[in-house]
């Protein structure tokens, strides 16, 4: 898969610089406790990604209907071991993680305040359709590389604003979108939409959804967008990465365009 050869390549440049710049007895050291830490990001791509989001886990007495729903749409795919999760974000997205045989359905929480449970309903569908569809683990391991793009620049901004915010705009950002055409490029969406789209009645929920949910189409202008968003608001870097993880290309911007 593209997405683990780059985290690969990443791991190899990362040794090379080791080697070049330090004694080989610390830089064999050092390059073994990054490897170490690489199997584990490879082995827990969900956990890193919830970590990033600040989300929690919901349980079945904080939101009873939407739990039901979710456990019920999975088991539809045969799929039993799954967990929910909630976070507080700038757009209103749902990611589905999938990792080993784990599977995570996460919701931004206005969307379960401001959501019928018609719309609900077809939401946990839509997740539970792409992870059987292999878009979950795709999706996961690309939402994982955005956020190792923007963690060096984020943890630096406080320090350096001024100089990482240029930074970021000019370099960090259009990489970012690069990538994220390159990992999960739109024909990827609109395949799935396409198999959303022939259960009519669930597709016809989640357009209604898409369009309550206040967020704008970065489809076309992810880069000019997120770089607005980071310059003209005082968001913390953990803020900072949560807009960066949520500025990835989500179906919500390519509904009611499947072809």
């Amino acid at each position: 898969m593209l997405s683990r050869f780059i985290l690969f390549l990443g791991l190899v440049a990362v040794w090379m610089l080791l080697m070049q710049f330090f004694h080989p007895f610390i830089g064999v050291a050092l390059g073994l406790g990054i490897t170490a830490l690489w199997f584990w990001i490879n082995l827990y791509p969900d956990k890193w990604l919830l970590h990033y989001l600040q989300a929690r886990e919901i349980i079945e007495n904080d939101h009873p209907e939407a739990y039901r729903k979710a456990s019920t749409q999975a088991h539809k795919f045969k799929m039993y071991q799954i967990k929910i999760y909630s976070y507080s974000g700038f757009f209103q997205r749902t990611f589905s993680l999938s990792a080993g045989n784990r599977l995570t359905f996460v919701v931004e929480k206005e969307i379960l305040e401001k959501a019928s449970p018609e719309e609900i309903e077809a939401l946990f569908f839509s997740l539970a359709l792409k992870a059987s569809q292999g878009v979950a683990r795709q999706h996961t391991l690309a939402l994982l590389i955005t956020s190792i793009v923007w963690l060096l620049p984020l943890s630096l901004s406080k320090k350096k604003r001024v100089r990482v915010n240029w930074f970021i705009q000019y370099f960090i950002a259009p990489i970012d979108a690069f990538l994220t055409r390159i990992l999960m490029p739109h024909y990827k969406w609109q395949n799935f939409l396409k198999v959303l789209k022939s259960y009519q009645w669930e597709n016809s929920r989640l357009e209604e959804l898409s369009t309550k949910l206040s967020q704008p189409k970065l489809n076309l202008s992810i880069s000019r967008y997120l770089s607005y968003r980071f310059f003209s608001a005082n968001h913390s870097s953990s803020q900072q990465m949560i807009l960066a993880i949520e500025g990835a290309t989500h179906p919500f911007d390519l509904m009611g365009r499947a072809e």
